[in-house]
């Protein structure tokens, strides 16, 4: 006898799983239980004042984009005032470069929505980068982009084959061809690192790019890649931060599941899913007690080799797909993730030739402009090594100069992301003495681009590292942001596994979604909506986006636009007090 039941029991209280859960209740009309391991629900939606007591930091996803949640916002209004929410900093993107240092700065949609305050920046550098970046923004701006963005972004890979996606594509296509990004057979084959050079001359430009790549789990000298390069190059103004934390949108993901009936299981691990003859039909807790599902069992945020030699039962996988799911790569992605507490905010010398790089949420520090630093980073990672010290590349921000909720009055919190070996790589003894010894170098590195950055200047600080993100069991064991590698046979329909991007498994009943599915390594709705859309087919639940007034994409697209525009009227003139 099962010592509860719901309609689905979810696997996992991470954000696939809170979102996800939002629309089986909703929408599916069922009973939903969440079982969590941890103490605290939200997963990598998390955010805490470990660096030093009021200062909060995001202890892993640090960037959202406006695209995140666009069903969300769309489907469930109350979203966006509990807590789920979007905002920008001055300069969304950035890089402050040593040798000579200037700076690149890229403002966000926020205050600059046509990019012509970015583009003046950039013909410092080069001018016909600075048309060709112009025509990229105008492009980002029109309906045929986003569309195809939405079709991409909210379609499971067995929806994309419909044929009005491919006339979606086709309507798109003069599109990148007048702003001067043809997709022909050297952009769909190459690396994003060989696209981007030929499409922009500077490296400046090529850098800030090419970095977000990198903080998109994207290696920028792997094959294949080169039709992402312009996504990643349209997204640097988008980039932009949750107010209050990442935690926040748990928080609101929350308080809307609670309104509904939802229950929530922590320090709950699942050990095994019930299967009946053939089907999933509830899960065992690793406490001995059986939780009957009357109709789903959903892993949510579970590692594909978890789900199936875990959850599943290696007795219950064809061979080929046993053998796929360990071949699966997951090295790539793997960071040192710093939160530190400082009296002030870091004043950089290249305040002198760009005065608002004061404020960008993702800024890069390079000895030089060259890109090579990235792509060399990249290399070293792959080899599961550090890099030489003059090729470390961080990225750093400070969310308390768009969001002073982030620290207390007058004091600032940093964050800091680099690229790392992963955990199984040292033993826990060498990864307490990496930690610090890493904290040295940056601070080192750092000092060099802003000078009040001392350790006087540091109040605490949060050594965040790949062994520190085995807390969180799907990320072990390497401890990589992403769960899995986003190279070329592990996205789209192949991620993490063509037998599995459908998010169904071999059993029947039994679903599956989380960070190793399409698009995966984000803080979005993507895998969440797109496991509702499969389940709502086979049990023909109700279809939100078949509403006439939620006909997709062109509903999703309307949700882009009303948020950048909300965010750009909340913009206010920008004075620092230096």
């Amino acid at each position: 006898m099962a010592d509860a039941s719901y309609d689905a029991v979810i696997i996992g209280g991470g954000n696939k799983g809170l979102l996800l859960a939002m629309y089986l209740m909703k929408y599916g009309g069922m009973s939903v239980g969440i079982f969590e391991r941890r103490h605290e629900i939200g997963g990598c939606l998390a955010t805490e004042e470990t660096s030093a007591p009021g200062f909060r930091g995001n202890t892993h996803a640090n960037i959202i984009l406006p695209m995140y949640y666009l069903p969300v916002w769309r489907d469930f209004p109350d979203f966006w005032e509990y807590g789920g929410r979007w905002d920008q900093h001055l300069c969304s993107d950035g890089f402050v470069f040593k040798n000579n240092e200037t700076a690149l700065g890229i403002y966000s949609t926020k205050y600059d929505p046509t990019q012509e305050r970015t583009g003046e920046q950039i013909a410092r550098f080069s001018k016909k980068d600075a048309e060709r970046w112009v025509k990229l923004s105008a492009m980002e701006r029109s309906k045929e982009y986003w569309r195809v963005q939405a079709d991409m972004l909210y379609n499971p890979a067995e929806f994309k084959t419909a044929p009005e996606i491919f006339n979606r594509q086709l309507e798109f296509f003069p599109k990148m061809v007048e702003a001067g990004f043809t997709p022909d057979g050297v952009v769909l084959t190459a690396s994003s690192y060989r696209v981007i050079s030929e499409w922009f001359e500077s490296p400046e430009l090529q850098s800030c790019i090419l970095r977000f790549a990198v903080s998109s789990v994207n290696d920028i000298n792997e094959p294949g890649f080169g039709p992402t390069a312009m996504g990643f190059a349209s997204y640097l103004p988008l980039i932009g931060f949750a107010p209050g934390g990442t935690h926040q949108i748990a928080h609101a993901c929350h308080q809307i599941l609670v309104q509904m009936g939802c229950k929530f299981f922590t320090h709950t691990e699942v050990d095994k899913v019930v299967i009946e003859n053939g089907a999933a039909t509830g899960v065992h807790l690793m406490d001995g007690s059986r939780v009957k599902a009357n109709k789903i069992v959903v892993s949510a945020g579970m590692a594909p080799h978890q789900l199936c030699f875990d959850l599943i039962g290696r007795e219950h996988i064809d061979p080929m797909l046993a053998k796929r799911v360990e071949l699966i790569e997951k090295t790539f992605g793997c960071l040192m993730w710093y939160t530190f507490a400082v009296h002030e905010a870091p004043k950089y010398k290249a305040e002198a030739f760009f005065p608002d790089i004061h404020e960008c949420e993702w800024l890069g520090m390079q000895p030089d402009s060259s890109p090579d630093h990235i792509a060399r980073e990249c290399m070293y990672m792959k080899l599961g090594q550090w890099p030489p010290f003059e090729d470390y590349a961080p990225t750093v921000g400070c969310h308390s100069l768009a969001d002073p909720s982030y620290a207390p009055p007058g004091k600032h919190v940093l964050q800091n992301e680099q690229l790392a070996p992963p955990a199984t790589r040292h033993t826990e003894k060498e990864w307490l003495e990496i930690k610090k010894r890493y904290a040295d170098e940056l601070i080192q590195i750092w000092q060099q681009y802003a000078p009040n950055m001392t350790w006087d200047n540091v109040i605490g600080v949060d050594t965040n590292s790949p062994y520190d993100h085995l807390r969180m069991k799907n990320l072990a064991p390497m401890g990589t942001m992403a769960g899995i590698d986003r190279n070329y046979w592990q996205v789209e329909g192949n991620r993490p596994t063509p037998e599995l991007a459908n998010h169904r498994t071999p059993i029947k009943n039994l679903y599956a979604t989380g960070g190793c599915w399409h698009v995966g390594s984000n803080a979005g709705a993507t895998e969440s909506y797109n496991c509702y859309k499969i389940i709502a087919k086979d049990l023909n639940l109700a279809k939100p986006w078949e509403e006439s007034d939620k006909l997709e994409p062109d509903s999703l697209v309307e949700e882009v636009f009303k948020v950048k525009k909300r965010v750009q009227d909340s913009a206010k003139p920008k004075t620092y007090k230096r």
